[in-house]
């Protein structure tokens, strides 16, 4: 798939630019590395924001604990 980019400031360009020659790629690989990299970035945050979801619900349904300061203090006395 063939996409253009328009108007991309010139700072990050010379950012890309540099970092491709420097790494021996191409200025198109190291384009797609980068949106490789961020694209596999958003989806661990979805992920982890699903499995914070998961972890919220399940400890919702967890019965409430009680107090184990009582329970300590008995078993120091002991």
């Amino acid at each position: 798939m063939d996409i253009t980019v328009k108007n991309i400031p010139e700072p990050i360009y010379r950012v890309m630019k540099r970092e491709a020659k420097r790494k021996r790629r191409s200025l198109n690989s190291e384009i797609i590395l980068a949106l490789e990299t961020e694209a596999a970035e958003a989806e661990r945050r979805r992920q982890l924001t699903n499995l914070r979801k998961e972890l919220d619900r399940f400890a919702a349904s967890l019965p409430p604990v009680d107090d184990s300061a009582p329970l300590i203090r008995a078993d120091r006395e002991r």
